[in-house]
């Protein structure tokens, strides 16, 4: 999720601390990557915006201009966004009575499927497993033309569906910061890891190096990881030390829309 700089920040030395001073930033804009809004304030003028896309997480990701390659990423997992399928049941329900069979049906269909694919915890397989038979069940009543049963069985597998809950604790392993998980994990050395709040929610901060041996550099790096509504927010930094005053004003500023 994070990348390292094309160009050489600050030498080597002691951790200097962030300013007590909070920079000021850009007024806050909403954003929804997955189906959960989240706002939070911009970093100054001077930052370029990009899309966020790698990772499995589909957010925004801010890169300073003339500077060391510095970056804050903000971002949806968008992994753990899409095991949930009761947006694609509450659709078809919606629109039940538009369907008479053929290829609309099928389309609307496949998307309520649960994955049952490396399931987060139990509760996801036994929730999964039991979606998947109400929607194999309504699909074989409509196509013996038993709308009030298939129906029904939709409705079955959205209450089904609606059980789904992830917590931070359960969830965060799959993305969390581990040297071990990097292409070159010497390169990457684990400084800190907290427990805190984001936003009112549960929420864990990694900060470590990046070392690059050829430039003889480091660089500062810091993740937080905060959960609401299922959805797993996922937020990067790396750059100059300094810097870090900046992305720790923007998580202060996140908000969550209910």
């Amino acid at each position: 999720m994070l990348t390292v700089p094309a160009c050489s920040p600050t030498p080597e030395g002691p951790p200097v601390q962030s300013s007590p001073t909070p920079p000021r930033l850009l007024p806050r804009e909403t954003f929804d990557w997955s189906g959960e809004a989240i706002s939070f304030s911009l970093p100054p003028t001077g930052w370029r915006r990009e899309g966020e896309t790698s990772g499995g997480i589909k957010g925004v990701r801010f890169v300073k201009a003339r500077s060391v390659g510095e970056g804050i990423g903000v971002g949806d997992y968008y992994i753990l966004a899409d095991r949930n399928r009761s947006p694609y049941l509450r659709d078809i329900l919606a629109n039940f009575d538009t369907y008479d069979g053929g290829f609309g049906w099928g389309k609307a269909l496949r998307k309520t499927y649960a994955y049952t694919d490396t399931p987060f915890t139990p509760l996801e397989s036994e929730i999964a497993e039991s979606i998947n038979r109400s929607v194999s069940q309504a699909d074989a009543a409509f196509r013996t033309r038993d709308r009030d049963a298939a129906k029904a069985h939709l409705q079955a597998a959205l209450a089904e569906a609606e059980r789904l809950h992830f917590s931070l604790a359960e969830v965060i392993d799959r993305v969390e910061f581990k040297p071990e998980r990097r292409q070159e994990p010497e390169w990457y050395k684990l400084t800190e890891r907290r427990e805190t709040v984001i936003a009112g929610e549960p929420a864990v901060i990694v900060d470590y190096t990046v070392t690059v041996p050829e430039r003889a550099r480091t660089y500062a790096a810091r993740e937080a990881y905060v959960v609401h509504n299922s959805h797993l927010f996922v937020c990067t930094f790396i750059g100059l030390q300094e810097t870090l005053a900046v992305f720790d004003a923007i998580i202060a500023s996140i908000e969550f829309q209910k």
